[in-house]
């Protein structure tokens, strides 16, 4: 329905709800506006509630529908751009296996989800001017939360090194002999200097899953420099961040997990 056909199906209601209540076929002392369009249709439903009131429930109703029609006509089209989108491309390079790792191959490697803290756990791209203020781009986000993110990027790196018969994921229903946990503490583009840096902190736990115990747990943390101060740049060292933070966890895991 075009714009001025909404407006005459709005003024016929509006016309009807000027009517005296009770008497049917008989026009309103009120005359309509000559007005057209949205000012003539507000006038008009001004001089319907002087008339009437809200006590009638047909009358009502008939305002309803041409307040949605009104509503339908004007409402404004938010014609704000969609938010760019960045993935983190933490693709890990081949690591060469460590003699010392060569006993873990008969054994299967469990890679749980990485958890991630507050502040970091969405798809917010996060940035500091000021710690340990956090803020955040309006116009960028990541494709999902960086830790899940992180996940196959993570499976990839041990697989490379094949240490290990096989390096599953949850949910694989395979039994696994080792299984390697890790938490995002601090993922964050810092703009306190020139050129701006992305810091990311990350934990890494390594658990034998037959006896329970904790085979080693370390912390890294890695500053990488950004090509640009925005979330472009933020998501381009944040991706080789994570290349670094992956390379250290395989070796470290490998070194434990013997």
């Amino acid at each position: 329905m075009t714009g001025s056909a909404r407006t005459a199906v709005v003024r016929d209601i509006l016309h009807r709800g000027l009517q005296p209540a009770g008497r049917t076929g008989e026009c309103s002392s009120f005359s309509l506006p000559d007005q057209s369009g949205e000012c003539g249709i507000m006038m008009m439903l001004m001089r319907v509630i002087a008339r009437r009131g809200a006590g009638t429930a047909g009358w009502l109703g008939g305002v309803m529908v041409a307040l949605l029609a009104l509503a339908g006509c004007t409402l404004p089209q938010d014609k704000t751009p969609p938010p760019q989108t960045y993935l983190l491309d933490a693709t890990p390079a081949p690591a060469p296996v460590a003699p010392s790792a060569r006993r873990s191959r008969g054994r299967v490697l469990l890679v749980t989800e990485p958890r991630a803290a507050s502040g970091y756990d969405s798809n917010r791209i996060a940035y500091t001017r000021q710690p340990p203020k956090l803020d955040y781009y309006n116009d960028s986000v990541w494709g999902d939360t960086p830790a899940k993110m992180l996940l196959p990027a993570l499976v990839r790196a041990f697989e490379q090194t094949g240490a290990f018969k096989a390096v599953v994921a949850p949910p694989a229903p395979v039994l696994a002999n080792v299984r390697v946990d890790v938490d995002v503490i601090r993922l964050q583009q810092e703009l306190m200097s020139q050129p701006s840096q992305v810091r990311l902190t990350a934990r890494i736990k390594v658990v034998d899953m037959k006896s329970g115990h904790v085979l080693g747990t370390r912390v890294f943390d890695v500053l990488e420099p950004a090509p640009s101060d925005d979330a472009q740049g933020a998501a381009r060292a944040a991706g080789i961040a994570a290349q670094r933070v992956l390379s250290d966890m395989t070796r470290f895991a490998l070194q434990v997990a013997r």
